[in-house]
């Protein structure tokens, strides 16, 4: 989440189970949060005991799947999904659009709202025929005054200043393709492929920085020994390439990207949690037209600054449903900053950016620079280094990295490499009272630890089969105690279809839980 937090402090392994307010004491934006993270925990665990993985209320279920042309011996073209709703790992997943009886109404693969799919794009087009498993990708993006402008007061000036933002379920449909050499029905297909997503996640660790005779004499640490901010910040760290760990370098000199190409994962990071961001106005080959400059020059940007060019397709667009691979996909390039002209609040980037595609180009898309603080050289433990081509920093385990005053991070080197996705981050809260970081500690100094997100969970809706039919895996639920006036469920059970089961039956068959 790039937003302007604090910091993070929701831990489920302290099991609290409520942020209580003192009288006259200083309200914190953690706390909020934390009270926000509490209950969505504790209900979407709930949810998870009671219906299990995935599944669909029967009265509501949402997110059938039709093929489309309905005639299975013709060219698969489309997917239709019906509305309704879904629990995916106890979250609350809703399609509004359509109507449930009539399917010509549904949303579909290619007009779903969150997809941003491209027709040219092979990876994104549908197979000719099956087999093939339809799944349900759902995450949480992050919302601002920028994507949503009803978000912002306008009671507080225009432009007002931004308040709260909003964390969003985003639901994708994809496709995954079976493998016709295995013996293994399509479903247990899926669920194999689902666990083997991320099978070694990267770690980090964080501290602020310790000379090397500090264990000589533990009184006498020099003032690099500690965070040096002026300010608390909260620094984000996020993968940018995805893929595993560089493994080709090192050496103990400034290499320049265009030397060694693309040769692992690569990060940036940002002493705000990602929280600038500019909207663009315009955009032309490598000049940039942005609403404003920033509110201060602490907020604004300068030349050198590395950015990003997003907008809500690429936001929606960076899940890495892919196996490991020892070749990365490289992300779309950062751009660095090469003059600015505050009259016109006019930015000219180091390389033209297509216009006709990509952020930017459709303003309806909300576009956005974000600027990351990352510098080119940086410091590593075995010496310098320049950024990688796609401008983020190559991702090296083993190795402490130098972010800024005194803060620096490693990526945990183990007996296999860790695998990075596009998008992972960690969060870092830097204090200037205690001078140090936020870290979790045991005796060996700094943890290493799973990034904070983003969290991806996964549910089979339907099988392709060979013969062009569509069979559903998706798991069903009923009520505990019968179903709403004039629910779908009511309406099936008078046209002759089975009746629901009594609470009484239903607790006997179930001990309470649904029956998935």
């Amino acid at each position: 989440m790039q937003a302007d937090f604090s910091r993070r402090t929701f831990d489920r392994a302290k099991h609290f189970s409520a942020v209580l307010s003192q009288q006259g004491r200083v309200q914190l934006d953690a706390d909020f949060n934390e009270q926000a993270a509490i209950l969505l925990h504790q209900l979407r665990t709930v949810v998870t005991d009671l219906v299990g993985h995935a599944a669909a209320p029967e009265a509501y279920a949402g997110f059938a799947v039709e093929r489309e042309p309905a005639d299975a011996t013709k060219k698969l073209e489309d997917l239709r999904v019906s509305p309704g709703r879904i629990y995916v790992d106890g979250i609350l997943v809703e399609n509004d659009l359509g109507t449930a009886t009539d399917s010509s109404t549904w949303t579909s693969y290619w007009r779903q709202p969150d997809g941003y799919l491209d027709p040219e794009n092979p990876e994104d087009r549908l197979p000719d025929t099956g087999p093939f498993v339809v799944y349900l990708r759902v995450w949480e993006r992050l919302i601002t005054a920028l994507q949503d402008p009803a978000i912002r007061e306008v009671a507080l000036g225009d432009p007002g200043p931004d308040t709260a933002v909003r964390s969003k379920v985003v639901w994708q449909v994809a496709k995954f393709l079976v493998d016709k050499e295995n013996t293994a029905p399509p479903a247990a297909q899926f669920d194999a492929w689902r666990k083997e997503l991320n099978p070694n996640p990267g770690l980090l660790a964080a501290r602020a920085k310790r000379p090397g005779r500090a264990d000589e004499d533990v009184c006498d640490l020099p003032p690099e020994a500690r965070f040096r901010g002026l300010e608390n910040q909260l620094y984000r760290v996020e993968v940018h390439t995805g893929g595993l760990a560089w493994q080709d370098w090192t050496g103990d000199r400034t290499l320049r990207k265009d030397e060694c190409g693309l040769s692992g994962a690569t990060f940036k990071w940002s002493r705000e949690n990602a929280s600038v961001v500019f909207p663009i106005v315009s955009l032309s080959g490598a000049e940039v037209e942005l609403a404003t400059l920033g509110r201060d020059g602490k907020l604004a940007l300068e030349v050198g600054d590395w950015v990003e060019l997003v907008d809500d397709a690429t936001a929606s667009r960076v899940a890495d449903d892919v196996l490991p691979s020892d070749e990365p996909v490289p992300a779309p390039s950062l751009r660095q900053v090469v003059a600015i002209d505050p009259a016109d609040r006019r930015v000219t980037l180091d390389a033209e950016v297509a216009e006709d595609c990509g952020p930017g180009s459709r303003p309806e898309l909300h576009p956005f620079l974000r600027r990351w603080d990352h510098a080119s050289p940086t410091a590593y433990e075995k010496g310098k280094r320049d950024v990688a081509e796609d401008g983020a920093l190559p991702l090296v385990e083993g190795q402490w990295i130098d972010l800024e005053d005194g803060v620096q991070v490693m990526f945990a080197e183990r007996a296999d490499p860790g695998t990075y996705r596009r998008g992972d981050y960690w969060q870092i809260p830097a204090r200037t009272v205690p001078g140090d970081v936020e870290w979790p500690q045991d005796d060996r100094g700094p943890q290493a630890v799973p990034a904070h997100g983003v969290a991806y969970h996964y549910a089979a809706l339907a099988v392709v089969t060979a013969a062009g039919a569509v069979t559903e895996p998706r798991p069903v639920f009923r009520p505990q105690v019968g179903s709403p006036a004039g629910s779908p469920v009511q309406k099936r059970v008078s046209s002759g279809s089975p009746k629901p089961r009594t609470a009484q039956s239903t607790r006997r068959s179930s001990g309470g839980s649904g029956d998935g």
